[in-house]
């Protein structure tokens, strides 16, 4: 049976609550260190040009919501980059037989519903929160995809899936 809207909005609600009140605990205790200044390099590489292209974006846009956290285009800038690179992503990753595509679909979603949800100011916590998560998901989760995508990248950078 389908689930009502009061329900699906108190679910939304409590996974979105959970995730801050527990992932944000991590920090500090992550695999990989997060660069400072805050920019892409070498270490990044997925060696997949329209994924390294947006990666290195995605890092200074989250810089620039850093240093200027008042602004509230740069926070609608980086939401739409975010969203854009993880369609993209998703369609490329989905598209490899075998591959475990909903755990990685699921891994944006958590870190999405938090995005999504700041409004500016965006606090110290959140920052550092988005800065960890790039960095960690990178490394932790695309690295283990390489030399696995089928084909070379296609399209347009931030232009989201392809048709």
């Amino acid at each position: 049976a389908p689930v009502n809207h009061e329900e699906m909005k108190w679910a939304q609600d409590w996974l979105a609550q959970h995730i801050k009140n527990t992932d944000f605990g991590y920090r500090g205790h992550l695999k990989h260190e997060v660069p400072e200044p805050y920019v892409w390099d070498q270490s990044f590489a997925t060696d997949y040009t329209r994924l390294d292209e947006e990666h290195d974006v995605l890092f200074a846009q989250i810089l620039a919501v850093s240093q200027h956290p008042e602004n509230a285009d740069n926070l609608a800038t980086l939401k739409k980059g975010m969203w854009d690179h993880f369609q993209y992503e998703e369609q490329r990753y989905c598209a490899v037989p075998g591959y475990n595509c909903v755990d990685h679909k699921m891994k944006h979603y958590k870190f999405w519903v938090i995005l999504d949800d700041l409004q500016v100011p965006v606090g110290c916590e959140e920052i550092n929160w988005s800065k960890n998560w790039l960095a960690q998901h990178i490394k932790n989760t695309d690295h283990g995809y390489k030399q696995r995508l089928i084909g070379p990248d296609s399209g347009e950078n931030f232009s989201g899936a392809l048709p």
